[in-house]
């Protein structure tokens, strides 16, 4: 039975995000195709892996976000955390089980797209065109693209909600621009209208570059706030532009930290050898051949984006390498929003441990070395010919060492990954504890006052 758009049902949907920016004529046809569902005390809402069709919205009722029988969360229909939708990661990372009787409704993945064809009578909603945009427009609402993106998608709620909250929307001109390469990042920015290019000079004397053209629903400026470098490109708008940004210290907290994942070296050779992952050494070439691990791929920073198809074809986790690791998130950030899954190596070639050293990566099926990318394989052909030297060439490869030693080095790294994972997700169960227990203070305080 659909909703009506006037009854208290439907008031308090429109109180969640993002159907709260919705303009009038869309929300009343979305009320016409929901309808609300109920689930008795004790019955499950979605479990976890469940590869979801639909974005879940709380209308009464609580229900408790558990994982592998450990509660992490009960969220009661009305307060802050249900403002969004219950566990937006997909596939589904934790189970939610009614505590109560609870009511909600499922939007479907595209409920939040902006119709094919804009409704010129609509003045409140925020997707309202301008008059002098001539281009054509992706369908999709931002706010439904920044929900569905990989990176958001890594997001606790808590942090979407804040996230949401801090943006600031900024206006630009045709022409202008956004930041100048060399300048110091202090923003992450998304495009809500318009389209801008990235430019880039590689030296003062040089011949700008254009690298890429960005449009509504993309993102950018990651680079320098996660590397801590300066801006690397020049970002100038091409049309009108109607930006939303957030900043430095916001971006890192509520962002970066929760989306990125760390791995340490013994983890890293244990998934290669069983074939899960590839290594992608990301220093410029020079740096590469004086010293990288054997097995790794040399892809630059600066040509990682122009390999981002080839990357998601092989469909494999990626492990980012770099000097101390800093580069290395800016890098993980950029396969991430493409949909590649990858971890960065903990503190980079730097921080590599001594009895390591010389280790191998695992070759592939023919007992090559994993390939150069593209853009480097003329550069080093000639060094390609001879077999590559590991990090130290005294140390022996460890495909000589005996098979107990194998065996026992696999086990020790196994049950480190497996302690790294642990005290992770106790880290994760504190920090949401506490949210919570901040949380039921604030709602008690609101009860109170009443």
């Amino acid at each position: 039975m659909a909703v009506d758009p006037k009854s208290e049902e439907a008031q308090a949907l429109r109180k969640l995000f993002p159907l709260v920016t919705m303009p009038v004529r869309r929300y009343n046809t979305l009320c016409s195709q929901i309808s609300i569902i109920e689930q008795p005390k004790g019955n499950f809402l979605f479990k976890q892996g469940d590869i979801p069709e639909s974005f879940i919205y709380l209308l009464d009722g609580t229900v408790s976000l558990e994982a592998e029988e450990l509660r992490i969360e009960q969220i009661t229909a009305g307060t802050d955390s249900a403002k969004f939708s219950l566990a937006h990661q997909f596939p589904r990372q934790i189970s939610a089980r009614a505590v109560t009787k609870v009511r909600y409704v499922n939007l479907r993945l595209n409920a939040f797209d902006k119709p094919a064809i804009d409704d010129a009578e609509e003045k409140g909603g925020y997707m309202v065109e301008n008059e002098s945009t001539s281009e054509s427009e992706e369908p999709e609402d931002w706010m439904s693209a920044l929900l569905k993106s990989p990176i958001f998608q890594r997001l606790p709620a808590m942090n979407l909600q804040q996230v949401l909250m801090s943006l600031e929307d900024i206006e630009i001109q045709k022409g202008e621009n956004i930041f100048n390469q060399g300048d110091t990042g202090a923003y992450y920015y998304l495009i809500k209208r318009g389209r801008c290019s990235l430019t880039r000079k590689a030296s003062a004397k040089a011949k700008e570059i254009k690298l890429l053209e960005l449009r509504t629903n993309n993102t950018f400026g990651e680079d320098a706030l996660l590397s801590g470098e300066p801006r690397s490109m020049t970002v100038t708008a091409i049309t009108d532009m109607l930006l939303t940004r957030i900043d430095k210290e916001r971006f890192i907290k509520l962002i970066k930290e929760p989306a990125l994942s760390y791995i340490d070296y013994p983890t890293m050779l244990l998934e290669c050898e069983q074939g899960k992952t590839i290594a992608i050494d990301i220093r410029s070439a020079d740096d590469y051949n004086k010293n990288h691990i054997k097995g790794s791929r040399n892809i630059p920073f600066f040509s990682l984006r122009l390999s981002l198809k080839e990357l998601s074809l092989e469909n494999q986790k990626v492990i980012i390498i770099c000097d101390d690791g800093k580069v290395s998130e800016a890098a993980a950030f950029v396969l991430i929003k493409s949909k590649i899954d990858a971890d960065i190596l903990q503190g980079g070639m730097q921080d590599l441990p001594k009895e390591f050293e010389g280790t191998a990566l695992a070759s592939d099926n023919s007992g090559a070395e994993a390939p150069l990318a593209v853009a480097e394989q003329d550069s080093h052909l000639a060094a390609n010919q001879k077999a590559e030297p590991a990090i130290e060439a005294s140390t022996p490869d460890i495909n000589t060492a005996s098979d107990l030693e194998q065996e026992n080095q696999s086990l020790k790294a196994e049950n480190k990954r497996l302690t790294m994972e642990l005290e992770k997700f106790k880290k994760q169960y504190k920090l949401l504890y506490t949210q919570t227990g901040k949380l039921k203070n604030a709602f008690d305080k609101l009860q109170g006052s009443k």
